[in-house]
């Protein structure tokens, strides 16, 4: 699947398998940048480009991390935050999202499963196992993002497509994000079994 991409840069989510993932990039003749995480989820990077600069901000607030890396004068950071279904849950969430975005500032792109969705976005029902309350649906996260200047490259060029994009076997919800300063020319979700989630692609400037 990531073949058929052809990708310059991927962020890959709950990467429990240092040395699967090295050989992944090994394969694909891309640069691997491994983020060890507050959990055993870790975040890695793939990249086809130079990476000139690299940091892990494992910050306390998250309960996995925050992966950075410089390529081409663009500062691009890859998440993962916290799950979790209730309204509980969500002060973790937003806590991570306001941590997050003090260390990306004025950062380029931030990508990854936000287990929240865009402040307008519908969602189906969730299977069994999810045990999500039907009157309710994290979007705080989506919407502190956006209001720090980010751009939903997906929604900004798909105003009607739902693009979910969890689970694979029973789509309900989008949860996994490219946000950009900038517009996208294209941005895409591509149906596949590789992941528990589908893949999320865009292409920009």
């Amino acid at each position: 699947m990531l073949r058929e991409q052809n990708a310059d840069l991927v962020a890959l989510q709950e990467v429990t398998d240092r040395g699967a993932v090295a050989a992944l990039g090994a394969r694909l003749g891309m640069e691997v940048v491994y983020g060890e995480a507050n959990s055993e989820f870790a975040v890695a990077w793939l990249s086809r480009l130079t990476v000139a600069r690299a940091q892990n901000h494992c910050l306390p607030q998250l309960e996995k991390t925050l992966l950075e890396i410089e390529v081409e004068g663009r500062r691009l950071f890859a998440t993962h935050l916290s799950a979790g279904r209730t309204r509980a849950d969500e002060p973790r969430r937003v806590a991570e999202v306001e941590a997050i975005l003090e260390h990306v500032g004025e950062g380029d792109v931030l990508v990854g499963d936000v287990n929240a969705v865009h402040p307008d976005d519908q969602v189906g029902a969730p299977p069994p196992e999810e045990q999500a309350p039907a009157d309710y649906v994290s979007r705080r996260p989506v919407e502190l993002v956006l209001e720090a200047g980010f751009t939903d490259c997906f929604r900004a060029l798909n105003s009607s497509e739902r693009g979910w994009t969890h689970l694979a076997w029973h789509p309900w919800a989008r949860l996994d994000y490219v946000f950009a300063r900038q517009r996208a020319r294209a941005c895409t979700v591509v149906e596949t079994q590789a992941s528990d989630h589908f893949a999320v692609v865009a292409e920009l400037d």
